[in-house]
């Protein structure tokens, strides 16, 4: 119906025109109308048999409209399709041109222009250099940590009448100030002492008293946040009110308002005070045995059932997670060298025209042209080692997706059929559909180019990979978001 005209207009972009005579379009609308007076019924006209120029009048436009968006659209990719252009995206108007508005009782000749960002032709070079990937390191120690931990939180607690502190004692204590008001009585755990305060602790009698020059040298991780909060819970009532780090005014009607109220004082700030930690009461604990009534508590379905087992699932676990930011954190060294190392051009000004980002800094329209850059080496990538996305990739994502909302875990309740049905349920959905298809294929592409590129594991303790993810943060977040 249109006569189409294509010319290359440099290395990566194109111009298509569309060109509708008058004629054609009044035809193909009599065409619309006519199928449309076959099912709608007009007074004062038998049902099919309304005059052409009634149905213009009546119900012209709102045929037109629909028809000569769906007619452009059939035109333009047909010949896209037809002729075989690769795109980058899709066509976009000519902004610039002056269109005549047209109507189905003025309809006139219409011309349309679309630029085109077409695909760049490439030959793919993968990185040479090696890529670090992050393991947690669930060495020996590390799962015997582990197991003790999970020993502790099954085990049993007695309180101890008589005799001396022992390693897995808690502690019931009251921390007074010396020769000050501040005074709180809490609980410490032996195991969670710094190796100091636990040197004064162990094998002394209970009634113990020790004083220290400074409350964040007590537990070893010590900070003047957890100081306040759980040792001397001075920030208890603050940070259940909505006021900043200013100290609360507080009423004095008695003595005890008086002490109340300079305690509060004294709380704001614990620099130079010396505290007494006197030991009142002390609860043994016992760890629970690796015995069997521990392995079905700890997995009901059976597939634990002695410590190697246990050791090798704790390991599993607690890698999971973090493995899982190291293999990211490779993707995206890996993903960056090979936008870094593979120079094609693309169509940069159109790319400006179409993001509408012109207003916008350089660095931002460099983060939309890496975008692009790394979308169409994917492509390549996807092509070269003929990747496709199958059913059950988009299932494996969307169960991932379901665990992360459910804390990384999956209930018994989440079965197959419940799984299946979620699944189908969110592919409804255009834009869910879409995102987990987008990130399904990623993870398959990725996982391809993983296998083609040097990786040399590198392990890290809890502490050190905690780091290193920050670290690693706050170096690739663009300016701007970290405020959002």
């Amino acid at each position: 119906m249109a006569e189409v005209t294509y010319e290359k207009t440099g290395p990566v972009t194109g111009r298509i025109q569309l060109a509708f005579s008058k004629e054609e379009l009044s035809k193909h609308l009599n065409e619309e109308l006519k199928k449309e007076s076959k099912r709608v019924s007009i007074k004062g006209f038998r049902k099919g048999k309304v005059p052409m120029s009634a149905l213009r009048k009546l119900m012209g436009n709102q045929v037109f409209g629909p028809m000569l968006d769906r007619t452009i659209q059939e035109e333009l990719f047909g010949y896209i399709e037809e002729h075989d252009i690769k795109l980058i995206f899709s066509p976009v108007p000519d902004e610039e041109e002056k269109v005549e508005m047209i109507s189905a009782t003025n309809i006139k000749d219409l011309k349309l222009s679309y630029d085109l960002g077409l695909e760049p032709d490439f030959e793919l070079q993968l990185p040479e250099q090696a890529f670090t990937k992050y393991v947690l390191d669930t060495n020996k120690e590390f799962i015997d940590e582990q197991v003790e931990s999970l020993r502790k939180q099954r085990g049993t607690t007695e309180d101890v009448e008589e005799g001396t502190i022992g390693e897995n004692d808690i502690l019931k204590v009251t921390i007074q100030e010396v020769d000050g008001p501040i005074s709180n009585e809490t609980s410490l755990y032996v195991d969670s002492l710094s190796d100091t305060v636990k040197e004064q602790l162990l094998e002394q009698p209970i009634g113990t008293s020790i004083t220290v020059e400074d409350l964040t040298t007590v537990e070893k991780e010590g900070t003047e946040a957890s100081v306040r909060k759980y040792l001397l819970e001075l920030d208890s009532e603050k940070d259940e009110s909505d006021n900043d780090n200013e100290p609360e005014d507080v009423e004095i009607d008695t003595v005890d308002d008086f002490d109340e109220a300079e305690r509060h004082e004294h709380a704001v700030d614990l620099k130079g005070k010396s505290f007494t930690i006197t030991v009142n009461k002390v609860a043994r604990l016992t760890p629970a045995e690796l015995n069997e009534e521990f392995f079905i508590q700890f997995d009901p379905q059976g597939e634990v059932s002695n410590e190697e087992q246990l050791r090798e699932r704790l390991a599993e676990n607690a890698s999971e997670g973090f493995n899982g930011q190291g293999v990211s954190m490779a993707n995206f060294e890996i993903q960056r060298a090979l936008v870094e190392g593979n120079d094609f051009e693309v169509p940069t000004e159109l790319m400006r025209k179409l993001s509408k980002k012109e207003q916008d800094s350089d660095t931002e329209f460099a983060l939309f042209e890496r975008s692009v850059r790394w979308m169409l080496i994917r492509n390549k990538i996807a092509e070269q080692k003929e990747i496709e996305l199958q059913y059950e990739d988009v299932r494996a994502e969307a169960l991932e997706s379901l665990l992360r909302m459910l804390g990384g875990q999956r209930p018994d309740f989440l079965t197959d059929e419940f799984l299946d049905n979620y699944i189908q349920n969110m592919l409804k959905d255009d834009k869910q559909r879409e995102e987990m298809s987008s990130n399904a294929l990623e993870k398959k592409i990725m996982a391809a180019v993983r296998e083609d590129v040097t990786l040399e594991d590198k392990p890290l303790s809890v502490e050190e990979f905690n780091a290193t993810i920050k670290a690693f943060n706050e170096a690739n977040t663009p300016a701007g978001e970290e405020e959002e």
